[in-house]
């Protein structure tokens, strides 16, 4: 779990790197065990993007970053290694999707929140299930500005580990600024799967070395999903009405990212 001085850091690279441009809100969530985790959320308004990070109790990091103006969500994933099983220190793997921009509140909204009680727990009000995304893409990090230039600063220690899907290939060619020839040479369909077969979840595979699906969760317990608005009457003897907005609604969800991996023992999280 993240302490204090963990805060602090975060507090302390928001100023230096962008300054008054990002705000910073650290906040106290209870997640799907019942335990208690910190989210440090950045709100940047230039560069119109929201970034979510969390640690969970075995120490995995996740950061959710969501470029609002290509409509890209990268969820970026540190896990640990074992070391006695001869796993490097840590690994990162990357998972890159469309996003629509009415998932999140924006940026600028983000921005303007504060806590009265910074030592709440929060719950979110809405869970808005779980996310299956099959992942038949890796993308080239040398290329990756076509899609984002976010995912080439997120993902640069994930080579050979960051993934997208045709699926979302073909939402972005359809926002503007994007093209589907750029976004083609910026990634390479997933050669792992077996010939005329399909893959098994490795977790139902037997053989250390056999072609498998791999399966990543990631949660995110709670975020800002929308503004709430409130209605009111304008002047005390009208009958005109007007809205205005009176809080957040928070929301959480759960994303299942599937992916191939040559061999069983490449998968890190097998459930």
């Amino acid at each position: 779990m993240m302490n204090n001085n963990l805060i602090i850091y975060f507090y302390i690279i928001c100023i230096i790197n962008y300054g008054c441009y990002v705000s910073c809100l650290v906040v106290n969530v209870k997640d799907q065990d019942g335990g208690v985790i910190k989210e440090i959320i950045y709100a940047n308004i230039t560069d119109d993007t929201i970034t979510v990070e969390l640690q969970l109790p075995d120490s995995t990091l996740i950061t959710q970053h969501i470029d609002f103006t290509k409509e890209v969500q990268v969820v970026q994933v540190l896990l640990l290694g074992e070391e006695e099983r001869g796993q490097k220190p840590y690994q990162i793997l990357c998972f890159v999707n469309h996003v629509h921009a009415n998932e999140f509140i924006s940026p600028d909204a983000m921005s303007k929140l504060r806590q009265k009680n910074p030592g709440t727990i929060r719950v979110a009000e809405e869970n808005k299930g779980v996310f299956n995304v099959t992942i038949d893409m890796k993308i080239k990090l040398k290329d990756s500005n076509y899609i984002s230039q976010h995912v080439g600063l997120l993902c640069s220690e994930a080579q050979d580990t960051t993934f997208t899907s045709k699926v979302d290939i073909d939402k972005w060619a359809n926002v503007p600024g994007m093209y589907l020839g750029n976004l083609l040479q910026a990634v390479e369909y997933i050669n792992y799967k077996s010939p005329n077969s399909n893959l098994k979840l490795c977790r139902d595979t037997g053989k250390v070395w056999s072609h498998c699906l791999c399966t990543m969760k990631v949660t995110i317990p709670w975020y800002p999903c929308a503004l709430k608005f409130c209605k009111d009457h304008i002047g005390k003897k009208s009958t005109a009405v007007d809205s205005y907005r009176c809080g957040i609604q928070t929301c959480g969800k759960i994303m299942n990212f599937m992916y191939g991996v040559k061999h069983k023992q490449h998968c890190l999280t097998i459930e």
